[in-house]
């Protein structure tokens, strides 16, 4: 056996120790090398949720906005037809065009249409849709009263294939109902934008069914078809990868809008799909690796609309994420192989990690490309805006006006921006436009003239409100609107009060003059008539005549203290004294004095008074105003017939209500509140038996000073009733004793 020499075991040692350092450079390179791959398949993997919760969250905030929209374009019809009235006829030319001037601005929405309670289209933006009944039936949400609901999708395009379609079924073309319960006339005054908006947040109330829309009192209903394929073409813009997927569901599952990579068609129901569960036992969005719509193992993001409850969810196939990544495998581990392949295999793991916050990198340009497209979106809005729109810097000066500038001033937008507002306004006005960059925070406005591109003055309100920025101010935002016509409009009607007070005034004095004047005549004229009839003794007919002069005197007499009851009536309160005292008394004096006259007539009289009538009112006035009313039902009721007279505490136990009712040949239904004006009497009973016309105008207006009413109203059968109503405390301002 030979012996070995240390050279020889240097080299047996070197040999040992270069196949160990090879083992161990091999096994550091497997290290090396599949370490950064698997933390890149992870990395590839949490790119691509963060990818489709990025997506999910644009497509939900763009399907959210875009239902909004059309739902504040709705309530903003509805105000604007509820402030016009319930003239159906008269308005639907109006509605049409409003409609489609809306439709311009929103080119998602198919058509706008108008229907009554049973569904019949009134007026709608597609001509041929005017008539058509809707089944009301098809509609499985049908919303409250000045509420919006989102419907079901229903096959077809128009209102015409809704009527003619017997089921919901998939189909190719499809439209998705936007439902909105008009208020009732004068259920509300007109709000401002600012209102409307703020109000349009979904309510969680109970939405009834189809078979309760009776409950709504027949209000009329505003319907949009909003076009699903819209929110589809947005969907495939926004998806990364070829072997994906986004789809849009309502609450209940049923698929509205979606690709054509995914099996399902919009109109079938999703309530099966995992997402729905993690909806129902967990927050309103997230993202999980697993099964969802498409075949293979997927990576599912997803988000619900918190107004609208809109499901939106994207899913991407985890073997084309992790394509790229397998692809590039063969690199790595085959630069692993080699001992000095370390160095490579880290600089291809640099190059991909660069790669991939290349491609994050994209993503982010992309959406802010997509921001900038909503931005532009927003200008293309404003420009419809018919007020002017305008943005400052701290001092005032303009740096963004919107398209109504041209035609105010007949010029270009960019010649607006840099002038400062207040040189633009009449020197008079400048000072106050100044003011405004230069008060406290918060929105302020005033008024100034500045003239448009024909040189003409034109009044501005002028509104702003201060913009802030992190670090400080950042100017100002404000808006313009054209008063003129307002401005002329308050002036006038102020000059017209002016002038109907100084010709009240002047009549009242004519009135009150004139029949003092009247009244000393009158005096000796029935004194010398009564002395005439004392001294006729017997010559009927020299008695007859000073008879005849004396009914005339009286009636004169009667004319005059009625002129002095309105003058008097259009003074001051003061000239009222109001006690307490049993209304029911006051009632059966009057009816004391007029008896001789009903009983003459041959009239029965029906007095139902239910005790206790207390009441705080003036005992002569009073009694002036019953004494007119009874006098009337007694002249004009028929012989023979019965005069009703009944009062009582109403149930509310608010006011005293009195009414007179007689079979008389009643007041014509346009005369019902003329009867009322001065000197003006009923044709019905205008028949040469005298009057001046000024009984029933001074007892309204007696009635009015102690804060009633009294109107007049036909009975069933025949014959009219005149309501008496007091309240129960006195008014402010006249004298109590």
């Amino acid at each position: 056996m030979s012996v070995l020499t240390p050279a020889v075991h240097s080299l047996q040692r070197l040999r040992t120790a270069t196949l160990i350092a090879g083992i161990l450079l091999a096994l550091a390179s497997v290290v090396a090398v599949t370490v950064p791959v698997l933390g890149h398949r992870r990395a590839a993997l949490e790119e691509a949720r963060g990818r489709g919760v990025l997506v999910a969250q644009m497509l939900e905030a763009d399907a959210t906005r875009t239902v909004e929209s059309v739902s504040v374009t709705l309530h903003g019809l509805a105000d604007a037809m509820v402030a016009g009235g319930p003239r159906p006829q008269a308005a639907e030319g109006q509605w049409v065009e409003h409609m489609n001037h809306v439709l311009v601005g929103l080119p998602f929405l198919r058509s706008l249409a108008v229907l009554d309670a049973h569904g019949r289209v009134l007026a709608s933006t597609n001509a041929d849709e005017i008539g058509l009944e809707l089944p009301m039936q098809r509609f499985e949400r049908l919303p409250l009263p000045d509420r919006d609901e989102l419907q079901p999708l229903q096959s077809g395009r128009t209102l015409v294939d809704l009527v003619n379609e017997g089921s919901v079924r998939p189909a190719s073309v499809s439209m998705l109902p936007l439902l909105l319960q008009m208020p009732p006339p004068g259920a509300r005054t007109a709000p401002s934008a600012s209102a409307v908006t703020s109000a349009r947040a979904p309510r969680r109330e109970r939405v009834p069914s189809a078979g309760t829309a009776s409950v709504h009192h027949g209000g009329r209903w505003l319907l949009a078809l909003i076009n699903p394929e819209a929110l589809a073409q947005l969907q495939q813009q926004a998806l990364p990868l070829s072997n994906s997927a986004a789809w849009l569901a309502s609450p209940d599952g049923q698929l509205l809008a979606a690709l054509e990579s995914l099996p399902q068609v919009p109109g079938q129901t999703m309530a099966g799909h995992p997402v729905f569960d993690r909806l129902r036992q967990g927050p309103d969005h997230g993202s999980y690796f697993g099964a969802g719509a498409l075949p293979g193992e997927l990576i599912v993001a997803y988000r619900a609309s918190p107004r609208r409850g809109l499901v939106i969810a994207v899913e991407q196939s985890r073997d084309d994420v992790l394509g790229p990544w397998r692809a590039g495998l063969w690199g790595p581990f085959l630069t692993g192989v080699f001992a000095l392949g370390l160095i490579a295999a880290a600089t291809v793991v640099v190059r991909r990690s660069l790669q991939a916050r290349a491609d994050a990198v994209d993503a982010l340009q992309q959406a802010h490309a997509q921001v900038a497209d909503r931005e532009r979106d927003m200008r293309v809005l404003l420009r419809s805006v018919q007020e002017l729109i305008f943005r400052t810097d701290p001092e005032g000066r303009l740096t963004f006006v919107n398209a109504r500038w041209t035609t105010l001033h007949r010029g270009r937008v960019d010649e607006a921006v840099g002038r400062r507002l207040s040189e633009m306004a009449e020197p008079e006005d400048r000072d106050a436009v100044e003011a405004l960059f230069h008060q406290q925070d918060g929105p302020r406005s005033t008024e100034a003239t500045l003239r448009n591109g024909e040189g003409e003055p034109r009044r501005y309100l002028i509104a702003i409100v201060p913009l802030r920025r992190e670090g400080g101010q950042g100017g100002y935002a404000g808006s313009a609107v054209d008063v003129t016509e307002r401005a002329r409009a308050e002036r006038l009607s102020r000059e017209a009060r002016d002038a109907a007070q100084e010709a009240s005034r002047i009549k009242t004095e004519f009135l009150a003059n004139i029949s003092h004047e009247l009244r000393t005549p009158l005096q000796s004229i029935l004194g010398f008539s009564e002395l005439g009839m004392g001294r006729s003794g017997d010559t009927p007919k020299l008695r007859a005549m000073f008879e005849d002069i004396h009914g005339s005197g009286q009636r004169m007499l009667a004319m005059v203290n009625d002129l002095l009851d309105v003058s008097k009536l259009d003074s001051a309160l003061g000239a009222f004294e109001l006690r307490r005292c049993d209304l029911g008394e006051l009632v059966r004096e009057v009816v004391h004095e007029l008896e001789p006259l009903r009983v003459q007539r041959y009239l029965d009289l029906d007095l139902q008074l239910t005790p206790p009538m207390p009441a705080q009112v003036d005992p002569l006035r009073i009694q002036q105003a019953l004494r007119n009313l009874l006098a009337n039902a007694i002249k004009f009721a028929p012989a023979g017939s019965t005069i009703e007279l009944a009062g009582a505490v109403d149930p509310a136990a608010t006011a005293l209500h009195l009414c007179v009712a007689d079979r008389g040949p009643g007041i014509p239904p346009d005369e019902l509140e003329r009867i009322f004006d001065p000197f003006v009497q009923s044709s019905a009973t205008k028949d040469g038996s005298g009057g001046t016309g000024l009984g029933l105008a001074i007892s309204r207006r007696i009635v009015e000073i102690h804060g009633g009413r009294l109107y007049a109203a036909n009975r069933p059968g025949g014959g009219a009733e005149f309501h008496l109503v007091l309240p129960l405390r006195p008014p402010q301002g006249v004298v109590t004793a």
